[in-house]
């Protein structure tokens, strides 16, 4: 009874939440690559910046979701979810704000200057996605207990709000950043303030809490996260949250719209000075990697989750091999089909992956938030990851240098599902009562 009344409180708040997950994506995606627009503005003015210092500041937000998500995610537990999902943008809108500080204080500030306040900035944007996310999740799988369709539909609307928002983002970052310039920042700022607004309005305080729960001590937090089912699954989950962290962050627009060029590469460098058509190519690759969740809706708790997961990696390998190919020059007619597969195939791993995260989670209700601060941890250290090689690549080959590195990374991915597989075979399967 307990259960099926957290989840009916929880389900008045499912809608507030993902549209509030748009806006926050959104507003992040956008800051990212403004951020990225804004380091070409400033290697343009003489300041010492290039691609491995954006990546390593792109990561610092990554690392402090990282630290703090299964922190947030258990005091949600006990606390009620709502209090979380409004500070959370809130925090992030206080990130945005001061990202441009440095260019206040000169026209070609110093190295020290600028790593000092955009890593301020991006830490404050971490913390109010280690805050957002495990509180979402958990407040989504409260919705869903006991009907594993529900749980899909709002495990791929919540990556469908995500994916969406990273390409209205995708799409307003260089645009507004074009328009407006450093106050594009401030307009970023707005949007984190409307979702804060949206949870407060429609989100009961008591959704998602358990205030007759004891605080957790540090070797129970443990052991909920040392369940097998989950350690087997993390490689995989960081290593394509890192691929993730390669393409729809700060590097990709430095790498396109920056003036770097390489022998025999026509991508490098394509978009200088042209936010519109950066901005034009990203938005429709992220909008047909939403129209791509929306077909995998119909699949996810149909197909056994192990082999779709090996499946939906694979995509990641068809679409760089396509990509590599339209870089070097060869036919659209060749290079495409193997991108548009590839994205496809993609597109269903993050949806697969949360319904399993779900399902893990619906055997330590009481710990739920904890169990869905996973998502933030992966999330964290596979962004933090991707920055940082997608600087190292990038610094090595440019656009070509991005591509190699995703195919090493969905190797590492598949080899880790595939020892998952192996483990998964040789445990008891989970009550279906649990």
């Amino acid at each position: 009874m307990a259960s099926a009344q957290n989840s009916r409180i929880a389900g008045r708040g499912t809608g507030a939440v993902i549209v509030a997950q748009l806006l926050l994506r959104s507003a992040s995606a956008a800051g990212a690559l403004a951020l990225g627009a804004y380091f070409v503005d400033l290697s343009r003015e003489g300041a010492p910046v290039g691609a491995l210092l954006l990546g390593v500041l792109s990561g610092v937000s990554f690392l402090a979701e990282l630290v703090l998500a299964p922190i947030a995610g258990s005091a949600s537990d006990r606390r009620g979810r709502r209090v979380f999902l409004i500070a959370a943008p809130l925090l992030a809108a206080a990130g945005i704000l001061i990202t441009p500080g440095a260019s206040l204080v000169a026209a070609a500030p110093s190295i020290v200057l600028v790593v000092v306040i955009v890593g301020t900035a991006r830490l404050l944007d971490g913390a109010g996605a280690a805050i957002s996310a495990p509180a979402t999740l958990g407040l989504l799988a409260d919705a869903s207990d006991d009907d594993r369709m529900r749980r899909g539909r709002v495990t791929s609307l919540y990556e469908l709000s995500s994916s969406g928002g990273i390409a209205l983002g995708a799409v307003a970052g260089p645009l507004l950043y074009g328009a407006l310039g450093l106050w594009s920042f401030v307009a970023l700022a707005g949007v984190y303030v409307i979702a804060a607004l949206l949870v407060l309005l429609f989100v009961r305080p008591t959704a998602g809490a358990h205030p007759v729960l004891k605080r957790a001590s540090v070797g129970d937090r443990i052991r909920v996260l040392a369940q097998p089912r989950l350690i087997a699954f993390l490689p995989a989950w960081i290593a394509v949250n890192a691929i993730l962290g390669t393409w729809v962050t700060s590097q990709i627009t430095f790498v396109l719209a920056g003036e770097q060029r390489a022998p025999g590469q026509l991508f490098p460098g394509a978009f200088a000075d042209n936010e519109a058509g950066l901005s034009a190519v990203l938005g429709i690759y992220v909008l047909v990697f939403s129209l791509c969740i929306v077909a995998w809706a119909f699949f996810i708790g149909k197909l056994p989750t192990v082999p779709t997961l090996f499946v939906t990696v694979f995509g990641a390998v068809l679409a760089s091999v396509g990509l590599l190919l339209a870089n070097r020059g060869v036919s659209l007619w060749v290079a495409l089909p193997l991108v548009l597969i590839g994205v496809f195939l993609e597109a269903g791993f993050t949806p697969a992956a949360l319904t399993h995260l779900s399902d893990i989670s619906s055997e330590f209700r009481e710990n739920r938030g904890l169990i869905m601060g996973v998502y933030s941890v992966v999330v964290g250290a596979g962004y933090l990851l991707g920055n940082i090689l997608g600087g190292v690549f990038a610094e090595w080959n440019l656009f070509e240098g991005l591509a190699v590195l995703t195919i090493l990374l969905a190797a590492v991915a598949m080899v880790s599902i595939a020892v998952m597989y192996v483990i998964e075979r040789r445990m008891p399967q989970p009550s279906a009562e649990a």
